[in-house]
């Protein structure tokens, strides 16, 4: 079975991914009006499709990296997704203010990181430790 912490990481993570892809559809207007602002972006074709595109490899790799981790133990996927939690943190400051007085997007934007940041804290807890090392048994059927 899963430890508890890997089953309350498992739930977090998911909820703030979903969280985080409707504030990328919620911000797809705002991000077409910047990429149209720009005549180097349009003069090389890049438009919606392009959008649609980045939102749906940043979900693969999420959702991927999420699976390495909670299924598979991957303590290599666990440090990635701490790395791009880092990087997330560091930058939230800058998309905040390009989301402006976006209200609702920069609520769910804090909210999102704030979920990652808990749904991580479960892997450093001494039953995940464990799991990692191989230390718990199978995987939990019920999770």
């Amino acid at each position: 079975m899963r430890p508890a912490s890997i089953v309350t990481f498992d739930r977090l993570y998911l909820v703030a991914t979903g969280l985080g892809l409707v504030n990328s559809f919620m911000s797809i207007d705002r991000l077409q009006a910047r990429i149209e602002a720009m005549p180097q972006l349009r003069a090389i074709g890049v438009g919606s499709g392009v959008i649609y595109g980045s939102i749906a490899v940043g979900a693969a790799i999420s959702l991927l990296l999420w699976f390495a981790v909670a299924y598979k133990r991957s303590a290599l996927a666990k440090w990635i997704l701490v790395a791009f939690t880092a990087l997330a943190i560091l930058n939230l400051p800058s998309a905040l203010r390009q989301l402006g007085s976006g209200g609702l997007g920069v609520l769910v934007s804090v909210a999102v990181e704030a979920l990652r940041i808990v749904a991580l804290s479960f892997l450093f807890r001494a039953d995940a430790k464990a799991w990692f090392a191989g230390s718990g048994q199978g995987t939990d059927a019920d999770a």
